[in-house]
């Protein structure tokens, strides 16, 4: 087998390139697979994430292609837009002493920029398979020159359902290209995807889980479901990792851990899929960068994302595929290097617990949760741990602070300190006293104000009472002291006062009446009726003397009918039994909604 790079005929460029990213020694999948991909056959590898396949396609097709020559000659199709970031910032890595250049297109990325890059004969372009459609039907992505098409992480994408989509890319490459495919597993489907469009492939299988199994440390502990974030806590203080990813099941999972972590002092940062794009990526960089220390993450983030020297992975729910749990550990322990992962169990958990033990071919061993002595024995390392790795600030507000001139005093001594916060305070407390007086000022003059109002509205009702109490008096003392007897003739006098209008007015009616009376004798016709005087034909006169006996009789009648009512009600009321309170009631309801209509 190949020991080294140099063995496989790479040029110095990329083996410098190489060096300077310690890739001293090929993995096993690189000394198998980069051999034939040079010698331009195609190749079908199997292997577990985190075996270092980046290298195999990307040095292969450096060593391979022209940059001068029209572009794009690689097209590179990844099931995620992390991973696909990620594979074009290694091979710009790799390309850093040669002139090739690539670019990389996804999902919620800026249309402009990336057809202003496909414009510009790149050698590489690494894309989700729906935005890479997308730019060949908008005829923005050139097909007619590719020579190399790489499928990495093929099951993945067909557990995402782009495999339609990926063949529909296929049918518009040309016939006369390289095809190699990698995948973690070959399931029916993408048996079948390699008999359609891939020639005789070289078949290379690692077996061995060394890379990404066995060099593993693994453990589980049996927790309850409701103390999760508590031990998380504890097993932190126990294994002070550098670097930490966490896996949940859920968002909403995801959230809650990563506001757990933040609210104990941890530098901990959020990866799910409700996450803008730029975020995400803005967190995985910071990560990588040692920003923060602690990545909580769901599977989106198990994929290809490449993380130097990572420490520890947990998993805080057991996953719910097993090829998931071989691709979050896989983080950890990369190309050979030693790593750590470690799984919450609850009881409902355990059967897939043994289900993903059968599926690695391993056993995971059981331990015991920590107990207070032992924390409290590692009380002192844990402490400095958690305060080197304590939430630093943004990097952006941390390079503006030290831009600005320090406002600090120099160094003071604590009794120093506590003198100037007690002044401080007391000049808090003063302009709080202040602004409160001011305060009450107001309301107090705004309460003077409606006093003198309603005082005023008070005088003016008690002088208008005053006044009419006063006139009542008059009247009253007028006639105090003075006897019925000495009262009579004046009260007399007033009554005949009141009389004299209405006795005229009877006496005008009476005289009336009578002059009706005495044309109705004189007239040889049927008899007069006093209801039809005012169909009687006469002069002016007669007419308003007419209508004035028509109104008198009228009245009379009325009364008379009224008499005759009040009569018959009394018999009715005299002959029929009283009704019942019920009926009464009942009648009274009735009438009101007549009444109320």
């Amino acid at each position: 087998m190949i020991s080294s790079f140099k063995e496989m005929g790479l040029s110095e460029p990329l083996l410098k390139a190489l060096k300077d990213m310690e890739f001293d020694e090929p993995t096993e999948v690189q000394a198998r697979a980069i051999p034939p991909v040079l010698n331009g056959k195609d190749v079908l590898v199997m292997s577990k994430t985190g075996s270092g396949k980046t290298a195999v396609f990307g040095m292969s097709v450096l060593q391979l292609t022209d940059p001068k020559a029209p572009g794009p000659q690689c097209l590179i199709l990844e099931p995620t837009r992390e991973l696909a970031v990620q594979v074009d910032n290694d091979l710009k890595r790799m390309a850093k002493y040669v002139p090739h250049s690539s670019t990389a297109v996804y999902g919620q990325h800026n249309m402009g920029i990336e057809i202003r890059d496909l414009g510009k004969n790149v050698t590489f372009v690494t894309g989700t398979p729906g935005r890479v459609y997308d730019h060949i039907q908008q005829k923005n992505l050139k097909t007619k020159n590719i020579k190399y098409l790489v499928l990495d992480e093929v099951d993945r994408m067909m557990d995402m359902g782009f495999i339609d989509q990926v063949r529909r890319i296929i049918r518009t490459l040309p016939r006369n290209r390289v095809t190699l495919l990698f995948s973690a597993t070959i399931p029916p489907e993408i048996a079948r995807l390699c008999e359609q469009f891939m020639k005789d492939p070289v078949s290379i299988n690692i077996e061995s889980e060394t890379l990404t199994v066995d060099s593993i440390e693994q453990k589980y502990y049996r927790v309850e479901r409701n103390e999760k974030r508590t031990q998380l806590n504890r097993i932190l203080l126990m294994e002070q990792p550098e670097t930490c990813m966490i896996f949940c099941n859920t968002k909403i999972a995801v959230d809650q851990v990563q506001s757990f972590l933040t609210r104990k002092g941890y530098a901990a940062r959020a990866l799910h899929g409700d996450i803008p794009q730029n975020k995400r990526m803005t967190n995985i960089q910071q990560f990588k960068k040692g920003t923060y220390h602690i990545l909580v993450a769901t599977d989106v983030a198990a994929r290809g994302i490449h993380i130097e020297d990572l420490s520890l992975v947990i998993n805080y729910d057991v996953p719910f595929e097993k090829d998931s749990y071989i691709h979050r550990i896989g983080r950890t322990g990369r190309a050979g290097h030693d790593g750590k992962a470690i799984t919450f169990v609850t009881g409902e958990d355990i059967m897939s617990l043994y289900a993903i033990e059968e599926h690695i071919g391993a056993m995971i061993p059981e331990e015991s949760l920590p107990t207070d002595e032992e924390l409290t024995e590692c009380k002192a390392d844990a402490d400095e741990w958690v305060k080197a790795h304590t939430l630093k600030g943004q990097p952006g507000k941390q390079a503006t602070s030290q831009n600005k001139p320090s406002r600090k005093a120099p160094y003071q001594k604590a009794g120093a300190k506590r003198q100037n916060q007690g002044q401080r305070q007391n000049q808090q407390q003063d302009s709080s006293k202040q602004s409160a007086g001011a305060q009450t000022n107001a309301s107090r003059q705004s309460q003077d104000k409606d006093t003198v109002k309603r005082t005023q509205q008070s005088t003016n009702r008690q002088t208008q009472q005053a006044s009419s109490s006063e006139n009542r008096s008059s009247s009253y003392n007028r006639n105090k002291g003075q006897s019925w007897d000495q009262r009579k003739p004046q009260v007399n006098e007033e009554r005949k006062n009141a009389q004299a209008p209405r006795s005229e007015q009877r006496a005008k009616d009476a005289s009336a009446t009578s002059a009706v009376h005495n044309q109705n004798k004189d007239v040889k016709a049927a008899p007069a009726v006093p209801y039809q005087a005012k169909d009687v034909k006469a002069t002016p006169a007669a007419q308003h003397q007419t209508k004035d006996t028509g109104a008198t009789s009228a009245v009379q009648h009325q009364t008379k009918d009224a008499k005759t009512a009040r009569a018959t009600q009394t018999t009715q009321s005299q002959t029929q039994p009283s009704a019942s309170p019920e009926k009464k009631s009942l009648l009274k309801r009735i009438i009101g909604r007549i009444v109320g209509k």
